[in-house]
């Protein structure tokens, strides 16, 4: 880390220590109000008209802070300062002054969210009116960045009030951002503030006469930012939207002017000297103001005409690009679906710009604006910070189930996740509500991971790393990285979880926490902290895993299995190694993972396949030969590590394949450090031995090959082994706590851990003395879901 990222680092920490500071001992200022458009980016829409309401001599007692970003500050201090008054406090968004603000004014609006910092202290009244009826899919229903919609989520659930113009809006944002059965605020039915300037056509003819306009047709163009970031992309867009321009310009009259307003990034990029007949939009006027003064709007698929259908002016849709920004962002209603029309091309657009409206839009404006009307500003502010109850106020319906919050790691492909999949597959999700939280981090590189859940089951995405303050970040060193102990460093480690637990969940209420993949120390540490029962499993033998790998924090652990109320260990081989970690403290309990076995069987009536992803030795074709060649085929699945036993396996199969040279063997595995190794030795050894990494789905090959063999050095119960049996594929498993009592139930084989010992049971395979496992997966799955139910009835 360079000394530029030190400082940085440094400066943070001092802002969270300033910051956590005045949270927890400086009171609320009743008579301060925090308004914040769009993290300091902007001050307009439905924060800047309530800001004008607040300015009223009925808040004369009240001070009004407004953030800024750097970069904004000069256009958002013109924009609001055209009236002078004391009443204002500008301060730049993310400086000691705006933590001191967020942390002690007791109303707090935003129309989108606060800094992933922030903590909603008690007796803040937060509202937040969002930013607009969606056109576009958000948060859960966009497949590609859901596990990215943390920030927004808690916003929300931390929120007071949430304000919807209509029900459409509201039932979309409950669903989206899965608020149901954790929302406790209350919904507030109301009209958009920015929307009363429709209602107000005074303003817009104040606006045209001071431009010089009132001859003129006026028009306004707001396409959507595509957000493009690769620069060929851009280039492209930009490149068009120039094309576009040029011919507009070109083509309108001069008793017509066209206004233009961009995402920032193009506003920069865009030389508007070289026209005539358009303009950019001037930024001293907030956007719905100078809006409600337009004769017509062309847009997209933004949802600004939602709100501009109040002025009964023409809205026109260019969609150019309908066709690849969809591919790209869905939306919910179908362009065609709406009673505006639709120009496709540049020539449609001037043809719709140069006629009148002839459509109708009452359906429309009943539908999406329902509750706007012209004191839709003044009612919220008087129903908010007066108390008085002017406004539509409902909640959502509470389930009256219990809330599970299950940690669920980074869902790589392996068996812990497969493992957690099948189980949520088995929930009777009519007894309780579960939500899967992760850090979003963790899912960048593969956004599409979490898909692999369930219908039915929510996520709770943990936004952002952990905020220190001084004394934690002394804690936090002396715990991780040198294994110390003391009152001073778990006095600030319960400081630090407990304000992460509340700046992640806020109040919501959870019922029940398990933490299901027991690793990361982080998280282990996180789910220890909170209030209600909880539950840390355990599918390794631990002990061997902190010998072999180094890879666990032995103080973490040690607290943690005696801290959590249970303890669950997939399989009762691992509560010795467990119980040596633990003590006996620790409340150990056998919880056995399900099996989705009906998935498994067909899956593998499935085509071999190799993915972008995968490496191999051998084609996908070539593959499919050796399945069908005499001889017996071995194969061993499982992630390439030392624990795995595969160096081991590929010696023994050598001298097997000696004495039986039609044999082949399969390495199938995921992620690990040893592939190459593995590949390397596999090479030197024998043409027969077909490594493949990353399969999506190996279970073909599976289901074609004669034994299935397990060479790991420790293990708990690997969900391969049940893959293999419901296939009905031979098991050979080293003879190792974790698996020995499940392959001894069932009827499997188990042989000693080393070179020899897998050889005798290859021979004694080829002998007959190694016959499938015989396992009822129907009760296996309902006793393991009982085991797991039993865990929440604390």
């Amino acid at each position: 880390m360079n000394i530029e990222a030190i400082c940085k680092k440094g400066k943070d920490v001092a802002k969270m220590s300033y910051y956590f500071r005045f949270l927890k001992r400086k009171k609320l200022d009743d008579k301060l109000i925090l308004i914040e458009s769009k993290n300091g980016e902007d001050m307009a829409g439905n924060m800047f008209r309530l800001i004008e309401e607040l300015r009223n001599e009925e808040y004369a007692a009240y001070k009004i802070c407004i953030p800024y970003s750097h970069n904004k500050e000069e256009e958002i201090k013109n924009r609001i300062g055209r009236r002078k008054d004391n009443k204002i406090i500008f301060v730049e968004y993310n400086s000691f002054s705006y933590f001191k603000y967020l942390a002690t004014a007791k109303y707090l609006f935003t129309d989108s969210t606060f800094t992933r910092a922030f903590i909603k202290k008690r007796g803040q009244i937060l509202t937040n009116t969002w930013h607009g009826t969606p056109l576009k899919k958000m948060g859960y229903e966009l497949d590609d960045s859901a596990y990215a919609m943390g920030n927004i989520q808690r916003n929300l659930l931390q929120a007071d009030y949430l304000v919807y113009p209509n029900i459409y809006m509201e039932e979309k944002m409950i669903e989206a951002y899965q608020l149901s059965g954790l929302y406790s605020g209350s919904i507030l039915e109301e009209g958009y503030p920015r929307n009363t300037v429709f209602f107000q056509k005074e303003i817009g003819k104040s606006i045209r006469s001071k431009l010089g306009l009132e001859k003129k047709q006026v028009y306004m163009y707001m396409p959507t930012w595509r957000g493009y970031f690769a620069k060929k992309d851009i280039d492209t867009f930009l490149k068009t939207t120039e094309e576009h321009l040029q011919y507009l310009d070109n083509h309108l009259s001069d008793e017509q002017v066209l206004y233009v307003k961009f995402h920032t990034f193009v506003d920069k990029s865009v030389d508007f000297s070289k026209y005539k007949r358009i303009k950019p939009y001037p930024k001293d006027y907030e956007v719905y103001e100078f809006l409600n003064q337009c004769d017509g709007l062309i847009t997209d698929y933004s949802s600004v005409f939602y709100d501009f259908a109040n002025a009964g002016k023409k809205i026109i849709l260019f969609a150019y690009d309908e066709e690849e920004y969809l591919k790209i962002r869905g939306i919910y209603t179908p362009l065609e679906e709406l009673p505006f029309p639709i120009a496709r091309t540049v020539e449609d657009l001037v043809r719709e710009i140069n006629s009148g409206i002839a459509y109708s839009d009452v359906w429309f404006k009943e539908r999406y604006c329902t509750f706007d009307n012209k004191n839709a500003a003044k009612k919220l502010c008087a129903h908010i910070i007066k108390g008085e109850k002017v406004c539509t106020e409902k909640k959502i319906q509470d389930s009256k189930k219990a809330n599970v919050l299950i940690y669920g790691g980074s869902f790589a492909k392996n068996g812990i996740t497969m493992s957690l999949v099948n189980l949520l597959h088995e929930l009777d999700l009519k007894k309780r509500n579960y939500y899967i939280t992760f850090e979003e981090g963790v899912l960048k590189k593969d956004p599409m991971a979490i898909r692999v859940l369930p219908e039915g089951i929510k996520i709770l995405p943990i936004s952002g790393t952990a905020r220190l303050t001084y004394g934690e970040v002394i804690a936090y060193f002396l715990y991780f990285k040198k294994n110390k102990q003391g009152r001073f460093i778990h006095k600030k480690l319960d400081q630090l979880y407990k304000r992460e637990i509340q700046r992640h969940f806020g109040n919501i209420t959870i019922d029940y926490v398990v933490h299901f993949t027991g690793y990361e120390k982080k998280m282990t540490n996180l789910f220890q902290r909170f209030a209600c029962p909880k539950c840390i499993y355990v599918h390794n033998d631990m002990v061997a895993e902190m010998a072999a790998k180094a890879n666990q924090h032995k103080l973490t652990l040690e607290r943690a299995y005696r801290r959590y109320d249970k303890v669950a260990v997939v399989t009762r081989e691992l509560i010795p190694p467990t119980r040596e970690i633990g003590g006996k403290e620790a409340d150990i309990i056998e919880v056995n993972n399900c099996h989705n076995y009906k998935n498994v069987i067909q899956r593998a009536q499935g085509n071999i396949e190799f993915s972008q992803e995968t490496e191999s030795n051998y084609t996908c074709e070539q593959v499919e030969e050796i399945l069908k060649s005499d001889g017996p085929k071995f194969i061993n699945i499982g992630r390439f590590s030392k624990e795995k036993g595969q160096h081991m396996l590929l010696e023994a199969f050598s001298a097997f394949q000696k004495e039986h040279p039609k044999a082949y063997l399969f390495i199938i595995g995921g992620y690990g450090t040893e592939y190459e190794s593995v590949v390397t030795h596999a090479k030197e050894i024998s043409k027969h031995i077909v490594i493949i990494k990353y399969m999506a789905n190996p279970m073909p090959v599976l289901k074609q090959c004669d034994l299935f063999i397990l060479s790991s050095f420790y293990e708990g119960l690997a969900l391969t082994l049940h893959e293999a049996a419901c296939l009905d594929i031979p098991i050979i498993c080293t003879d190792i706590a974790g698996p020995k009592l499940f392959i001894q139930e069932y009827g499997g084989y188990l042989a000693e851990p080393t070179k020899n010992g897998l050889i005798k049971g290859m021979e004694d395979y080829m002998a007959g003395k190694v016959k499938p496992m015989e396992i009822d997966y129907e009760r296996y799955n309902k006793k393991a879901v009982e085991q797991f139910e039993n865990l929440l009835e604390l």
